[in-house]
């Protein structure tokens, strides 16, 4: 078998355990978490691939809070060439993951080529097995299982394609690598603005692979770029689609600088130590992040191996490896630690690690590789695809933990009891679909206190309204007291529900007439309005409106399924009789 072949073999096998190994993600399911608001959620995307979606995604910079067109257009073409419905999503995401894995593997091949070329054809197995502990480790869930990560993916991908065509540039010269380069820089920060940081990659790879220095007139175009896609990226970021002006500095630098140092620790901790991570890490402002004490402690032994490492090695091209690996680890992990701005409602994600932690590839690979003999070099290969299988069997159950809303906070809560994110969605769980009402709130209460957020408001007026325990209302109407004199402050829709409940239930039907058509008429209302419908059509039979009661439960009857039809359908014969026993709430 020639090398050639080998190396093809080689490249289809670890795109297919990638693939492979990530497919129970390709699933009908979602997560709702930005996942919604990415594609049918937005709209210049729920409709597919045009020309005017297309120009919309380049020049809507507030949707989501980030910069992202040519993410957003591959959530358009999901959907036009598979039509509506999340597997296409979560299928394009396994295939991208896979692809950059294959690319990751031919990478490192050429790496050592360059560096080690007398062990050109036994380095193949080492690159795979390198690259699968890259792939497989439990940290990459999160990129791959969750839709609304596509767009670390896409700029990763793209990133390293371009850094291989930038050494190419520097190694061959002529102008075609050169604006190849360019144009697949341009297309990561289109994909995610967090690419800013390629040109410093560049720049590393020309110092530490190409072996020359760095001339500053060449990168002039890349920096352009960059300092025009910041200033971008910064603006979204300050001003959210249908939000006010966000402070992206609301924590003092020296937490932001402990945070980032915590984060660091984590992200290498969890690179070697597949401990099974999870979504939606949490962030305490003025106080020590989550994890720190490990994560310190990781990061000064990594920084002493590290100094260590490099002070005792006596190969130049191993000291090229360390400073390369450790240039490019931090690098890419610049731009989300929080230090320059906000990193969201999280002190650290797993997502942020999907290009950074393939220095780690690089370095195993020529760790082993350099291995003199032969036999020693191949048995160092066995416990390394060990290791991969480990990191392989913890992923799979982190991956099925993005399945949905309860699932992903669940898994949360397992390690972190106090995320008030993770609270907030198992007590509403709890509360709607097992019945465990007075659990539910009381987790809601507890998210409310560990962090106040009125999203969570929202949630507590709605499961308080359905309840009616004695107070509730009352609560009810303290928590909506603003969108009660002013219906556009609850641009959700759930404050105007909880209100249209207390008032259905105490039989003010015109105030729920009022306040139901109010909140399906909310701009940014982000769940199903068939129960809200169902509620307005008995609210306005009541109220002695039948003909406009009839219209909305016609409309459900030949739309909705289930108990909200077969109710609406219920409904109707009552009005249709000229009966005028009162509807009740359910």
């Amino acid at each position: 078998m020639t090398g050639r072949t080998a190396r093809f073999l080689l490249s289809i096998a670890v795109f297919a355990v990638a693939a492979a190994l990530f497919a129970p993600s390709i699933a009908p399911t979602h997560l709702g978490l930005d996942d919604w608001g990415y594609t049918y959620g937005c709209a210049f995307v729920k409709d597919g691939l045009s020309l005017a979606n297309v120009a919309s995604a380049f020049s809507t910079f507030g949707h989501g809070g980030i910069w992202m067109p040519l993410t957003s257009i591959t959530y358009m073409a999901d959907i036009s060439l598979f039509g509506a419905g999340w597997t296409a999503h979560h299928a394009v995401n396994v295939a991208l993951h896979a692809l950059t894995a294959a690319v990751l593997f031919n990478l490192l091949v050429a790496l050592l080529a360059r560096l080690l070329p007398e062990v050109r054809r036994s380095h193949l197995l080492v690159c795979a097995l390198a690259t699968l502990f890259w792939a497989c480790n439990p940290e990459r869930a999160e990129a791959v299982a969750w839709i609304a990560s596509r767009k670390e993916e896409l700029w990763s991908l793209l990133a390293l394609l371009g850094v291989a065509s930038w050494v190419r540039h520097i190694e061959k010269g002529g102008r075609l690598h050169c604006f190849l380069t360019l144009g697949l820089f341009i297309l990561a920060c289109l994909a995610k603005p967090t690419a800013v940081c390629f040109p410093l990659l560049a720049a590393a790879a020309e110092i530490f692979i190409a072996g020359s220095r760095p001339r500053i007139v060449r990168y002039i175009p890349m920096l352009t770029v960059a300092l025009v896609v910041g200033v971008i990226a910064f603006a979204t970021q300050m001003h959210p689609e249908g939000m006010a002006c966000v402070e992206l500095y609301t924590a003092p630098f020296w937490w932001r600088l402990l945070n980032a140092a915590v984060a660091t620790g984590v992200y290498i901790l969890h690179a070697f130590v597949p401990y099974g991570v999870y979504t939606d890490w949490r962030e305490i402002a003025g106080g020590w992040p989550l994890w720190s004490a490990p994560a310190l402690a990781t990061l000064s032994i990594a920084i002493a191996a590290f100094a260590f490492a490099l002070r005792r090695a006596s190969d130049a091209r191993l000291n090229r490896t360390l400073l390369f690996a450790a240039a490019w680890f931090a690098i890419s992990l610049l731009p989300v630690l929080g230090i320059f701005g906000s990193t969201g409602d999280k002190a650290l994600a797993p997502r942020y690690t999907y290009l950074p932690t393939m220095a780690f590839a690089a370095l195993l690979a020529y760790g082993v590789a350099s291995i003199s003999r032969r036999r020693l070099r191949f048995a160092a290969c066995l416990p390394t695809a060990l290791f991969v299988a480990v990191e392989a069997a913890i992923s799979l159950p982190v991956t099925r933990s993005y399945e949905n809303d309860r699932t992903m906070a669940v898994r949360t809560l397992a390690f972190d009891g106090d995320n008030w994110r993770a609270l907030r969605t198992v007590g509403r769980d709890l509360a709607t679909r097992q019945g465990r009402m007075d659990d539910g709130i009381a987790m809601i209460r507890r998210s409310l206190e560990i962090r106040p957020s009125q999203i969570t408001v929202d949630t507590l007026a709605y499961l308080l309204a359905c309840r009616g325990a004695d107070g509730d209302f009352a609560e009810v109407r303290r928590l909506a007291k603003p969108a009660a004199t002013d219906h556009r402050l609850d641009k959700g829709g759930m404050l105007l529900d909880a209100l249209g409940t207390v008032a259905m239930r105490e039989g003010d039907w015109p105030s729920a007439v009022q306040f139901y058509s109010a909140s399906i008429s909310a701009p940014n209302r982000s769940y199903p309005n068939l129960y809200t419908m169902l509620n307005l059509g008995l609210s306005l039979a009541n109220a002695g409106r039948d003909q406009e009661a009839a219209q909305v439960l016609r409309r459900l009857a030949a739309t909705a399924q289930g108990g909200v039809r077969e109710r609406a359908i219920e409904s109707l014969k009552t009005i249709d009789a000229g009966i005028s026993t009162p509807f009740e709430w359910k």
